[in-house]
């Protein structure tokens, strides 16, 4: 038992490394990605023009990131899952039709 939990731990510390690592990268890309347009942009509009699109594009990922944050999300309902019925529902809907069918068929009879 005590091996599962060290494996457990020892997986999520290699994600957690592996995430960190990433993280970093997508971060030094992403500085020279913004010295590379302020470099085209200076040179095709000039400074301003260049410090005010790519001041745009991080306010707006910021916003859509803030967008993102405070979204409620509503758990589905078991009718509208994104999956379908499980399939225990629906034994459940078949179970109450046959019943129904019975009950029917019974009152029918008199």
């Amino acid at each position: 038992m005590l091996n599962a939990i060290q494996t457990k731990v020892a997986r999520g510390a290699r994600r957690a490394a592996w995430a960190s690592v990433g993280l970093l990268l997508l971060l030094v890309g992403t500085g020279f990605l913004t010295v590379a347009a302020w470099l085209v942009l200076s040179a095709l509009h000039g400074a301003q023009f260049a410090a005010l699109v790519i001041g745009l594009l991080y306010v707006g990922a910021g916003l859509m990131a803030l967008a993102l944050a405070t979204k409620r999300q509503t758990p589905p309902t078991p009718l509208a899952s994104p999956s379908g019925p499980t399939q225990q529902d629906l034994f459940a809907r078949i179970a109450l039709a046959f019943g129904e069918g019975v009950q029917a068929g019974r009152s029918m009879r008199r």
